[in-house]
């Protein structure tokens, strides 16, 4: 009986192999050409390298209580990211030198400097285009990791390093190219945090923009793409 079972379990771990074998050898996917499907999906290189800025409000859910949320990015300087709740504002600013902090529902009663390792931290999230494109350029890594089951979807996995400290694996759909997932790794001071977002409904603007109105827990509802920002957006104020 023991080596009947001992046969059959070498027999199941000799069919998985096979089987990640032939997986490998008929998966010619690369890290590039996913990239550039997913470049084409969002509208092609040149329309993304379009938007200078971006205006974003909606509704995000946190354990049931639905606040009002703005922000706004001006691309690769500065983001302002705003929450409202029962008529009090708390705000994260970062800039590529600084960043603050104001929660007053919290008891803060002036905004507070964010560290230097948060506002390094924040940086990709200053590049509207995201980690992907042209990511070479941006002194990134970008591996294909084979797929993984998302939302029953064997999406592409796509591992970018962005520096030592902060990891983004990225999910693709197969079929929209659009991004469905990401899974953040970031270390600081020697503090690990794992994150997960996903993305969905993707729609197209009148001007031929296209973005999720769903990102984690966040409903959007308006988005506008290069409007004017006032530049005091992204200085520390307590109104």
């Amino acid at each position: 009986m023991k080596k009947t079972l001992l046969a059959f379990l070498l027999l199941v771990i000799s069919f998985s192999l096979l089987a990640s074998l032939a997986w490998k050898a008929e998966d010619k996917h690369t890290a590039d050409e996913i990239i550039n499907d997913y470049i084409t999906a969002m509208g092609g290189s040149a329309k993304l390298a379009s938007i200078t800025n971006i205006y974003m409000e909606g509704e995000v859910n946190i354990n049931g209580s639905k606040r009002q949320t703005r922000k706004w990015i001006v691309n690769k300087k500065a983001m302002r990211n705003e929450f409202t709740f029962n008529g009090i504002t708390s705000y994260t600013i970062v800039r590529t030198d600084s960043g603050w902090n104001y929660s007053p529902n919290r008891g803060r009663k002036k905004p507070e400097p964010l560290t230097a390792a948060s506002i390094a931290s924040n940086q990709p999230n200053l590049d509207i285009e995201g980690p992907l494109v042209n990511y070479k350029a941006k002194g990134y890594k970008v591996t294909y990791e084979g797929t993984d089951e998302i939302e029953g979807t064997e999406a592409y996995k796509l591992e970018a390093k962005l520096n030592d400290s902060l990891t983004k694996t990225f999910y693709i759909d197969p079929d929209s190219h659009y991004i469905m997932r990401v899974r953040t790794k970031s270390s600081m001071a020697g503090r690990v945090t794992n994150s997960a977002t996903d993305y969905s409904d993707y729609t197209k603007t009148a001007e031929g923009y296209i973005f999720p109105m769903e990102s984690g827990n966040v409903k959007y509802t308006l988005i506008k793409v290069n409007t004017d920002i006032n530049d005091n957006l992204f200085k520390p104020t307590t109104k």
